[in-house]
């Protein structure tokens, strides 16, 4: 079967569009994503926070093209210095990546927080590991919302 266009700034136009459209619903589910994870993180992890700094750290951000286009490190009032710590070290990670993709960031803020996982506790990987497991669903997940006409 052969293609017969006279007008290819229609064809270019409509890629662009689609394009738009693909790059923009990626940011809103990897958002919706972003707050399933950290909610999962904090309602999941296996230590005892006993300031309330450790599970208050833990937020994400959303990264397209090499910019921070949603984040999300708030949860009540209090811990400013964690949600702090935490925004900082995402946007450390999120500098070090590709600026050709969209990506999704979680990271637990505090410091010490490699050293509760590396003593058997779950701050953050937990929650990696309910990425991973449940990887196949989520990508099917994300094709029905790229399929829908929700805007």
């Amino acid at each position: 079967m052969a293609i017969k266009c006279t007008n290819w700034r229609e064809v270019k136009l409509e890629f662009a569009q689609a394009k738009e459209e693909y790059d923009r619903k990626a940011v809103e589910w990897l958002t919706v994503l972003g707050e399933r994870v950290v909610k999962y993180a904090r309602e999941h992890g296996s230590y005892t926070d006993r300031t309330g700094n450790l599970r208050n750290s833990i937020g994400y951000v959303v990264v397209q093209y090499g910019r921070i286009v949603t984040e999300n490190f708030s949860i009540g009032s209090s811990h400013e210095e964690a949600k702090s710590k935490a925004r900082t070290y995402a946007l450390n990670v999120a500098r070090e990546l590709p600026a050709n993709k969209t990506y999704l960031v979680w990271v637990a803020g505090m410091e010490y927080a490699k050293y509760v996982e590396a003593k058997g506790f779950d701050v953050l990987e937990g929650s990696g590991n309910w990425v991973e497991s449940t990887a196949e669903k989520l990508k099917a997940e994300f094709a029905r919302f790229l399929k829908s006409k929700k805007r």
